[in-house]
């Protein structure tokens, strides 16, 4: 069992889901539609058809070729957010 809040980011291997939390990558089985279903959709941001990013963690977004961004969490991480999703990742940033 883990805190919700504490996710940083989420990245789909196969049918398992690896939550990064502090360092730590926790496995989850099921599959990204599920887990997506299941997260505060104001907290927790699709960024790709692979990850999900909780966008408290953002501390910046950085501008890429061929309209892709890079996203820069507290924890280090940079994720990339794909074409098909960076309208989402846009309209949060102008929202907040």
């Amino acid at each position: 069992m883990v805190d919700v809040d504490n996710i940083d980011w989420v990245d789909a291997a196969g049918d398992y889901m690896c939550l990064h939390i502090d360092g730590v990558t926790h496995i989850l089985r099921s599959t990204m539609k599920t887990l997506v279903a299941r997260l505060d959709p104001h907290k927790f941001k699709r960024i790709h058809r692979s990850t999900i990013v909780n966008v408290d963690r953002i501390t910046q977004v950085i501008p890429q070729a061929r309209g892709e961004y890079l996203i820069e969490l507290d924890c280090d991480a940079q994720l990339k957010v794909s074409r098909n999703f960076r309208d989402a990742i846009k309209a949060y940033l102008r929202a907040h």
